[in-house]
């Protein structure tokens, strides 16, 4: 893991915005509501949600956040570093492609809000809910709208792993919103989680 988090710009890497300047509007405490769904056809059960959003160790971002499935509090961190770039954002998709849900997911993935800035993001993952008791890694892109977009995998039942996608819109200033989407294989990625939050007095 110290690898991973250790990547900065490498030979061959546009220089562009790093996470720290990416997510500098994001910064802050907020409130405001998750919305959680396991399959494309059913409805979001929403709840009340928290995030603390800080600059640690000098050049990483950490996101904490905390919501409530069926009245249990729940709560994760994500921890946000500068990477190579990975490509994945291109074409990386709604994640919602398959609903036609366009208003539960702003990035279309099929043009330039899907198009890497040249800078890329890293990730590790843990969530009491989603993950498990391991951490997940993540590495992906910075768009050039400025969304931080990243994946990563896990094993399945049987089979190849499946893929679980972190798309995190900083905003500007006045909120920001998470997304999470499963990736099947053989299957459009659809949107499993959106939080959205706006700033806490």
């Amino acid at each position: 893991m110290g690898r991973l988090l250790a990547w900065r710009v490498h030979p061959g890497q546009t220089a562009g915005m790093t996470i720290i300047e990416t997510m500098a509007p994001f910064v802050g405490s907020w409130q405001g509501h998750n919305r959680l769904r396991f399959m494309p056809t059913d409805e979001y059960q929403e709840s009340a949600a928290t995030a603390s959003v800080k600059v640690t160790a000098g050049e990483f971002v950490t996101i904490e956040y905390a919501w409530e499935h069926e009245g249990k509090p729940q709560n994760g961190l994500l921890l946000l570093g500068s990477g190579p770039v990975s490509g994945s954002a291109a074409g990386a998709g709604s994640g919602d492609s398959e609903t036609g849900d366009s208003e539960t997911d702003g990035e279309t993935g099929d043009g330039e809000t899907g198009v890497a800035s040249g800078t890329g993001a890293v990730g590790v993952w843990v969530d009491s809910f989603h993950s498990g008791p391991e951490w997940m890694n993540f590495a992906g892109d910075i768009g050039v709208d400025g969304v931080v977009r990243l994946t990563g995998w896990y094993a399945a039942p049987s089979g190849p792993d499946w893929g679980w996608q972190i798309h995190v819109e900083p905003g500007d200033g006045n909120g920001g919103r998470i997304t999470m989407h499963n990736m099947v294989p053989g299957h459009e990625p659809y949107q499993v989680v959106e939080a959205v939050y706006r700033r806490h007095a």
